[in-house]
């Protein structure tokens, strides 16, 4: 009886957590050790910094696009193009998140006092804004970029 219980129970288990989940190298073929530990970087930092991230939806990353590579029937020409844009999107949102962060840290720090200079506030709270519209357009733009790839026929077969 206490088998018969412990086979129900691990059973239900295994059935309640879908089973082994795939890590990110798992679910993304034609990925780099290096580009997953970019995109991790990437998309630990998207949240606090892109302006309006809902844009992307009806834009799949490059990254989805891939990890449906051969549901898509992607052709070696397009998966290579796709892995250069996404290497490009990644690496230059990278590089804006940090310019981002150290001029959060830099408004930050000038507002910390009980009069804080608000003309220079204003003017540097405007410079990160604009920083952060130009890295959400920038990411979107290659967004847009990826789904050019595809073929009529594959975006049907994303729907």
């Amino acid at each position: 009886m206490k088998t018969l219980f412990l086979a129900l129970t691990g059973l239900l288990l295994a059935v309640m957590t879908g089973g082994p989940s795939l890590s990110l190298a798992e679910s993304q073929p034609y990925t780099s050790p290096e580009m997953i530990k970019k995109l991790h970087i990437f998309r630990n930092k998207v949240g606090a910094v892109f302006i309006l991230p809902q844009a992307l939806g009806p834009h799949p990353g490059a990254s989805y696009i891939l990890s449906r590579a051969k549901e898509l029937h992607l052709t070696p020409a397009q998966i290579s193009r796709i892995r250069m844009i996404r290497r490009h999107m990644v690496t230059r949102s990278i590089r804006q998140f940090a310019r981002i962060d150290k001029l959060r840290a830099q408004f930050l720090s000038l507002m910390e006092s009980r009069n804080p200079p608000l003309q220079k506030g204003r003017a540097l709270y405007k410079h990160l804004t604009r920083l952060m519209a130009q890295a959400t357009f920038d990411h979107l733009s290659g967004h847009v970029e990826v789904g050019k790839v595809l073929t009529n026929e594959q975006w049907k077969l994303l729907k």
